[in-house]
């Protein structure tokens, strides 16, 4: 089983033990998933920013074009703002919408998702059930890298900060494990390494802020 990125990560740990048909139910996962993809694609060389705009640097290989929705998005209306990347995925529910159907489906195969039909009415919405042991399997890698010594993968701190911005991590973890989680950002981002850390922390906390103001204000409720 290949290893997942941080965004398939959070998607797999975003999903109702039941299954779900969409994030859209709640904005903080739906906008996280959102900000993970563009992050991911960004720290990959796929987009850059400059005064925050957004351009296309090369084209999208094929182990990742479950970020095409994303990708997309960007190349076709480049150069872009994150505002206005926040106000497309905001006023059109169709674009969240792919972009879990694009995620979902590039963790099929790997038998981290299992993938249904819905029928009657809503025949043409797909449901992702959560694989649990896989699940247990990326809350422990990240557990293990927060709480105990040793460096810690830029992977674990973005998915990390994903789940703690999305309120999800408060299905996985205690509140003594939260604190020590935390307190474990803040010593990385305080050290001599810390410095793109902090820029990807950022990044996330500027990027979820736009987006849900846009939402907000939007009142569309949709993303």
């Amino acid at each position: 089983m290949k290893n997942l990125s941080f965004t398939q990560e959070f998607f797999l740990c975003a999903l109702k033990p039941q299954g779900s048909t969409t994030l859209t139910n709640s904005t903080e996962s739906s906008t996280c998933l959102l900000a993970g993809g563009l992050l991911e694609l960004q720290m990959d060389g796929y987009i850059s920013f400059d005064d925050k705009k957004v351009f296309v640097n090369k084209e999208l290989s094929s182990d990742k074009m479950y970020l095409k929705p994303i990708y997309e998005l960007i190349k076709n209306n480049k150069p872009m703002k994150i505002e206005a990347i926040a106000e497309k995925y905001a006023f059109d529910f169709k674009r969240p919408d792919e972009l879990f159907q694009s995620v979902g489906h590039s963790i099929v195969k790997d038998g981290c998702v299992v993938e249904e039909s819905k029928q009657g009415l809503f025949k043409n919405k797909v449901r992702f059930l959560p694989n649990e042991s896989e699940v247990t399997k990326v809350v422990e890698k990240l557990r293990a890298e927060f709480l105990e010594e040793g460096n810690v993968s830029d992977e674990a701190i973005v998915l990390g900060v994903l789940l703690n911005k999305s309120g999800l991590i408060k299905k996985y973890f205690s509140k003594y494990e939260m604190q020590k989680l935390n307190d474990r950002l803040k010593e990385i981002k305080q050290s001599e390494a810390g410095a793109l850390i902090k820029q990807m922390v950022d990044y996330i906390d500027t990027w979820i802020a736009i987006i849900i103001t846009i939402i907000s204000t939007s009142g569309s409720g949709v993303i």
